[in-house]
């Protein structure tokens, strides 16, 4: 429910604009225009989740509701250039799709949230249904075991696609030595590769996504599992997972190298594209949908005297009050500020306020973030008093 919850509003045209994690963190259905429309389909898959509906109830509930306000059968539809084409809307099909992959999702959202909290469970089993419906390449994976820790959850925990009903089976020590299994290493056997995710058939553009692919053989044989386009990431994309996932690291590798590799994972492809969506989509929306992201990871010798290391930012403070009050003092950071944020943390100059407990991170054209003992950012602005602070003692470098 929590993950369901924390997922944003994203009017789009096509399903293909969204991009890896991006669309992990936000409720999306291709070529609803209207927010009320996708008001009411998130509101579906929600109370379908916390009641345990079925689909039939799912769509008897929903189909009337859809028709009523036009968003049924195929139409032609313009948009906002002013261009026509003729799509398919709600329809039966469209509604298990709809269904069954934000369940799926949530589903295994908690699924591996459990997983990764719980110390007796060293290590997760893919599991794919092995059926005439199973996509080959889901198929390819099955049964295969990996470290929870292992890089392979960052962009593989089902679904890997629409309407995928794989999932993960968590396994302790014990039970991996009853039943014989073996322990993979995904290092070395991953492969990204960008493939073309449909065309618009009005303009001609074609949708790139990014895949990732791991080889199941050994020796460099074997069967290669790749996601679906727009899969490439994990559900639990989001602070409270980095938060546990950099736990896990301190106990495997030891603080430097944790903080390290964490901060890698932070700022890969995906996760800079999941936070340029959700900083494109508060703006656009211009309203809080109670949104965060992770923003960054302090550096390992500051998170030691710290609460919290995980850094993350609540959409609030990018349109709400705090935000108005900054713009109205012209001291507000831009879009692209926002956006070239996490870019920036890693190099960042970073000061404890003597007043407050607050850590203070410096960034290029005199930004300074304000960073709570818990890990949130309070606020971010253009501090035109930062070197007087800084000369009188209040901001003490660290």
């Amino acid at each position: 429910m929590k993950y369901l919850e924390s997922k944003g509003l994203r009017v789009t045209e096509r399903w293909q604009e969204m991009r890896d994690e991006a669309q992990a963190r936000a409720f999306t259905v291709a070529h609803v225009a209207r927010l009320d429309v996708l008001q009411d389909l998130r509101r579906g898959v929600l109370d379908a989740a916390r009641e345990g509906k079925t689909l039939r109830q799912f769509s008897d509930e929903l189909t009337p509701l859809l028709q009523s306000k036009g968003w049924w059968g195929k139409q032609v539809v313009v948009d906002s250039e002013g261009g026509a084409e003729l799509v398919q809307l709600g329809s039966p099909h469209r509604l298990k799709t709809i269904y069954q992959t934000n369940l799926q999702s949530a589903y295994m959202a908690g699924r591996m949230q459990t997983a990764m909290e719980a110390e007796a469970f060293p290590y997760l089993q893919y599991v794919a249904i092995e059926d005439g419906r199973t996509r080959p390449s889901h198929a390819a994976l099955n049964g295969q075991v990996f470290r929870k820790d292992d890089p392979i959850w960052h962009t593989h925990t089902p679904p890997n696609g629409f309407n995928c009903r794989c999932r993960v089976r968590p396994l302790t020590a014990g039970q991996v030595r009853r039943e014989g299994l073996t322990v993979h290493e995904s290092e070395g056997e991953l492969e990204t590769r960008t493939v073309e995710a449909g065309t618009d058939p009005r303009t001609g553009e074609v949708f790139v996504a990014e895949q990732t692919g791991i080889r199941t053989g050994s020796n460099g044989q074997g069967k290669m599992m790749w996601t679906d386009p727009g899969f490439n990431s994990s559900p639990l994309a989001g602070h409270n997972f980095d938060k546990v996932l950099l736990r896990k690291a301190q106990a495997a590798l030891g603080d430097d190298a944790a903080y390290t590799d964490v901060q890698r994972v932070v700022t890969s492809a995906p996760r800079l594209r999941a936070w340029d969506g959700f900083v494109g989509n508060t703006f656009a929306q211009g309203t809080t949908q109670g949104q965060t992201m992770t923003l960054g990871v302090l550096p390992a010798q500051l998170a030691q005297a710290s609460a919290a290391s995980v850094l993350f930012v609540e959409d609030r403070l990018l349109v709400g009050a705090k935000a108005r009050r900054h713009a109205s003092r012209g001291d507000a950071p831009t879009r692209a500020q926002w956006e070239a944020m996490p870019r920036q943390m890693p190099a960042a100059r970073w000061y404890r306020d003597t007043e407050t407990g607050n850590l203070v991170a410096e960034l290029p054209e005199g930004l300074y973030v304000i960073v709570s003992p818990a890990g949130a950012v309070d606020s971010a602005y253009r501090d035109a008093q930062a070197a007087r602070k800084i000369r009188s003692g209040r901001w003490v470098l660290v």
